[in-house]
């Protein structure tokens, strides 16, 4: 019987990647480690240059945009099960939102240049996952958009995307 690499479980459990292949999955496990957030903490900031990716495992994370005349606009609070960051993919490579964690926040935390190598060398796997990321721009660009014209109030999670998280114990 083969025996499943620790990262390996932790990322098949996660709803972002739970239906690739273990095969490909293997092929991150060399990219990611585990990170906790206490309440109150950045995560990343708005601005600064990205160069990782976040699954939440538990916690809540609030992100924020600084509008000009406003300051800082709650934009959506992610929950356990969320995808989080994308900026890493695309030029200029700086964040697009702030995230803090709310409550105690567990993640996995990806190298972005290493995933976006993996990413290229399996193109099947590199595109499932532009797939998916995908998802979770469309996700947080249409929460900001409602958000900053205050059509609606966002739901904690989000708008659809699959991976957008669920409510913890935490509030």
């Amino acid at each position: 019987m083969t025996t499943i690499p620790p990262f390996a479980a932790a990322l098949a459990d996660h709803p972002f990647l739970s239906t690739i292949p273990i095969g490909s999955l293997r092929l991150l496990v060399p990219h990611v480690r585990s990170r906790t957030y206490s309440a109150g903490q950045p995560i990343l900031r708005e601005g600064e240059v990205a160069n990782r990716f976040f699954l939440i495992r538990q916690g809540l994370v609030r992100l924020e945009i600084e509008v000009p005349g406003r300051g800082p606009v709650e934009v959506e609070i992610l929950g356990a099960d969320a995808a989080l960051g994308w900026s890493w993919l695309f030029a200029p490579y700086r964040w697009q939102l702030t995230a803090t964690a709310v409550a105690r926040t567990s993640t996995l935390v990806f190298d972005g240049d290493a995933l976006q190598a993996v990413m290229a060398s399996d193109p099947p796997l590199g595109y499932e996952l532009m797939r998916r990321f995908t998802g979770v721009m469309f996700d947080r660009l249409k929460a900001t958009r409602l958000r900053l014209t205050d059509e609606a109030e966002i739901p904690l999670g989000g708008i659809a995307g699959p991976w957008a998280g669920k409510r913890t114990a935490a509030l």
